[in-house]
């Protein structure tokens, strides 16, 4: 790793991402805004979340730092997001969140211990914007879509659950 690369764009969205969550989650409450407010920081948190792979792999800046950096942000900035907004969750949802980022926790641990590479699935992805449309759908605080909210959530959750249960399947049985 290179110290120079802290200064390539994708890896300064990726600490901007970081810092600026940090201090939004540790200086404001999700009650502190309007429910479209919240919903506009949930999408530009997503939306941040791809925006600096999808940089460095169009400009060719992917860099070692890069690549431990994005994903150790992401998981941050996602636990940081969904104990910050866990009030507006139905508990059983944030454990479940929570209980799913765990086990991803050590399986990231496993990867890096044993060198091996599993690769980011279209589920995957997938699966982070319906738990993203979910959290904003909690934001919105309606009550004309509370069943739906319901079955949502219990939709996503397993999807989640799934899609995590697919990267440990691929990393004993078809990791490189």
């Amino acid at each position: 790793m290179k110290f120079k690369d802290i200064f390539l764009i994708p890896n300064l969205i990726t600490l901007t991402r970081f810092f600026s969550a940090i201090f939004l989650f540790f200086n404001f409450s999700p009650f502190d805004f309007t429910p479209v407010v919240l919903v506009i920081i949930i999408a530009i948190i997503g939306l941040s979340d791809s925006l600096d792979g999808i940089v460095a792999r169009k400009f060719n800046m992917v860099s070692k730092l890069g690549i431990i950096l994005d994903p150790f942000t992401d998981r941050a900035v996602f636990l940081l997001l969904i104990f910050w907004v866990n009030e507006l969750m139905y508990s059983w949802v944030f454990y479940s969140i929570l209980l799913r980022e765990i086990f991803v926790i050590i399986g990231s641990l496993f990867v890096l211990k044993s060198q091996k590479t599993v690769t980011v699935s279209n589920k995957g992805k997938l699966g982070t914007v319906f738990l993203f449309i979910l959290i904003c759908l909690f934001s919105l605080n309606l009550s004309i879509l509370n069943e739906f909210v319901f079955y949502y959530s219990i939709f996503t959750i397993i999807f989640y659950f799934y899609v995590a249960f697919e990267y440990l399947y691929n990393l004993i049985y078809k990791s490189e």
